[in-house]
């Protein structure tokens, strides 16, 4: 009679559709920009490539028609439909250009390797000359 092992083990492995991914932040961007933001970037592990089954997307946001407060701008913005978390960082266009001024890490990270999903990439374009003189 053969008796069951207990000390068994299963492994699972998890793996991120990139391609699905990338197509759902597309329309995300699209609809974005439909409701008036400027550009929708992807930043970030599947910006750069070295994403996990486990990462979510970290999205930059620029829009010139959100509420003053910081906290209420990504409310609008919020999709629970998606197939992964998404980061926001939602900034207008005058913020975004003073920390491009500035040198902020998260406009190096737009500059250095974002991916524009869809929008105006005339202001990455004015971002990255903003950070060529930035101290």
């Amino acid at each position: 009679m053969r008796r069951r092992s207990w000390s068994s083990a299963s492994v699972r492995l998890f793996r991120l559709d990139y391609e699905k991914v990338m197509e759902e932040l597309r329309r995300y961007a699209e609809r974005a920009v439909a409701m008036g933001a400027r550009a929708v970037i992807l930043i970030g592990s599947l910006a750069r490539g070295d994403y996990t089954a486990f990462s979510d997307a970290d999205v930059v946001i620029v829009a010139d028609n959100v509420p003053l407060n910081p906290a209420e701008r990504i409310r609008d913005y919020i999709d629970p439909t998606l197939s992964v978390g998404v980061q926001l960082r939602v900034y207008t266009s005058r913020e975004f250009m003073e920390m491009a001024r500035k040198g902020r890490r998260v406009v190096r990270e737009v500059v250095e390797y974002g991916v524009l999903l869809t929008g105006n990439g005339e202001l990455v374009e004015e971002a990255r000359r903003l950070l060529s003189s930035a101290p």
